[in-house]
């Protein structure tokens, strides 16, 4: 019943910021809550800790509805690239790893000599530069018009405070200028979106 209520808002939300190509500004801003990322790592050592955005649920669902029109249109352009695994339906570490030891075992039986050269980033999704991506998208993956300025509202304005629990101290507010939220919808897609060019090389 309540979700019969709601869906006339959202629907006309969603309408909006979509026609205007503007990203609500009050879904913007993040408290942040660091979560150990294993039950028996020491709580004392900071690095310990992953920073997970709670953003409003509005926003999570308004990013699904971009997701879902942004996959569409990479699989019609074919612009994720073929080796991608990371977030991404039906893929994941296993289908890389499977991917490179095949082809390991296949240089082997050729005589070849192979070499593997890994790249691992720390705190990978703030490595993520606003306008880099922007120019991909815009450039590689065709984002053109409203649906541009739709993600450049988006990724640019955005805040965080950091909280360590319900009803506890918060922190100043804080402007990103670069990175997308831990915790997002969209995250873990620009990310692989800002990172494709890798495949060119």
């Amino acid at each position: 019943m309540f979700s019969n209520l709601l869906a006339p808002f959202i629907t006309q939300l969603f309408s909006k910021s979509l026609d205007s190509g503007q990203y609500p500004q009050s879904f913007k801003h993040a408290v942040v809550l660091p979560l150990l990322k294993k039950e028996n790592m020491d709580p004392t050592q900071l690095s310990n800790y992953r920073p997970v955005n709670n953003l409003p649920f509005l926003s999570k669902l308004l990013e699904k509805a971009i997701a879902e029109r942004l996959r569409q249109h990479l699989k019609e352009i074919n612009g994720i690239p073929k080796h991608q695994s990371a977030y991404r339906r039906g893929h994941s570490t296993e289908t890389a790893l499977l991917k490179v030891i095949n082809d390991l075992l296949l240089w082997a039986d050729r005589g070849e000599v192979t070499t593997l050269c890994l790249l691992d980033l720390s705190a990978a999704f703030d490595t993520v530069d606003h306008q880099l991506l922007l120019t991909r998208l815009n450039e590689r993956f065709g984002v053109i018009g409203k649906a541009f300025d739709w993600f450049q509202s988006y990724l640019h304005g955005r805040t965080y405070s950091v909280t360590c629990g319900i009803g506890t101290f918060m922190s100043d507010v804080v402007h990103l200028l670069c990175s997308v939220p831990q915790g997002s919808v969209l995250g873990p897609l620009l990310f692989v979106l800002h990172t494709a060019e890798l495949v060119d090389i």
